[in-house]
């Protein structure tokens, strides 16, 4: 790590006296991203969830998706889909929080150095791994071998964690679905993050990195594309634009699946165990709701359907049809 610590430092220092470190948490001054083609993003291309228990989490993801994964004694990787997308289950050591550990940014032909060189452009600092906290990894970038050998994070003004990888990462390779599950994850739509300032959150995709815009889910809601047409990120959250005194947190991923029908989907969940849920939050463990998004949310009148679900530790995924891209029409998939 100290070897790493040495070879980012240096270009962080002659960057900054050139002027290149102009990031600061209400405000980024960067150059966007057809000039940073080490950060130039393809889309998702995995997440991570820390659990309570890993063997239970196990059984229950492999009845919902019908999948086996790749595992040893405190991780296993699932495949979603046909293409290099997967998720990883990782068990939770000390007083690591359970939830998200990180959400995974593909890009092609990923290298190491290369992308160092463009969070260093964007403002980011190094840390060591093990000196990370909540809020003093923020705005921060480091290695941890123990997700692989070229595996490199970022936390971002709300202390969000991303980490870059090659679209050619499979994770473990886990195969694909085999089984009949409750129902077939294609792949990752999008994620939710909850924090203080969401338009500090969005800035870094907007201005730094050059993102645009995929739909609106309210008038001061936009949602980050990811380039596909489908693929976005969302920050919900006030304005409080100080520095924040708690980490954003990310509140649920959304996969898409086949044949998505809402009461066959409710109906399959309560089937395997799952109660029918209100929405509350945080969610309790086992539940499954469905939350209709309304005109004022850019939703369709009536409502456009969202269903979720929780797993054993409460945590909650979204799933939705595969033309979902978080906009108008009863499926969601008029992002105009």
């Amino acid at each position: 790590m100290r070897n790493f610590l040495q070879l980012v430092c240096a270009p962080l220092r002659l960057g900054c006296l050139f002027g290149l470190c102009f990031f600061s948490l209400n405000s980024v001054h960067a150059q966007p991203q057809q000039n940073l083609p080490a950060l130039a993003l393809v889309g998702y291309q995995a997440f991570a969830l820390r659990v309570s228990d890993i063997d239970r989490s196990v059984r229950f993801y492999s009845d919902v998706f019908g999948a086996a994964p790749v595992r040893d004694a405190t991780r296993a990787t699932y495949a979603l889909g046909t293409s290099n997308q997967h998720f990883i289950l990782s068990e939770a050591e000390g007083d690591e929080p359970l939830g998200f550990a990180w959400i995974g940014l593909g890009v092609r032909n990923f290298d190491r150095q290369s992308v160092t060189e463009a969070l260093l452009q964007l403002g980011f600092s190094p840390i060591e791994a093990q000196e990370q906290g909540p809020l003093t990894r923020a705005m921060r970038f480091w290695s941890d071998e123990k997700w692989g050998q070229d595996a490199l994070f970022f936390a971002d003004a709300e202390g969000i964690v991303y980490r870059v990888m090659s679209t050619d990462d499979c994770g473990a390779c886990a195969p694909a679905a085999s089984a009949a599950g409750l129902f077939s994850a294609q792949g990752i739509n999008h994620f939710t993050n909850f924090v203080a300032d969401y338009e500090r959150g969005n800035r870094l995709f907007f201005e730094g990195l050059g993102l645009g815009i995929l739909a609106y889910q309210g008038p001061t809601s936009p949602t980050v594309s990811l380039g596909d047409g489908l693929q976005f990120l969302m920050y919900v959250g006030g304005t409080d634009n100080s520095s924040p005194s708690v980490p954003g947190r990310t509140d649920h991923v959304s996969l898409s699946v086949a044949e998505f029908d809402v009461e066959a989907i409710r109906t399959r969940l309560t089937s395997y165990g799952l109660a029918p849920s209100d929405g509350q939050r945080p969610p309790r463990a086992l539940a499954h709701w469905v939350s209709l998004r309304q005109p004022n949310r850019g939703g369709v009148v009536g409502g456009t359907p969202e269903v979720y679900f929780s797993d054993p530790d409460g945590l909650a995924i979204q799933i939705q049809d595969a033309g979902y891209c978080g906009g108008g029409g009863y499926l969601g998939d008029q992002c105009d």
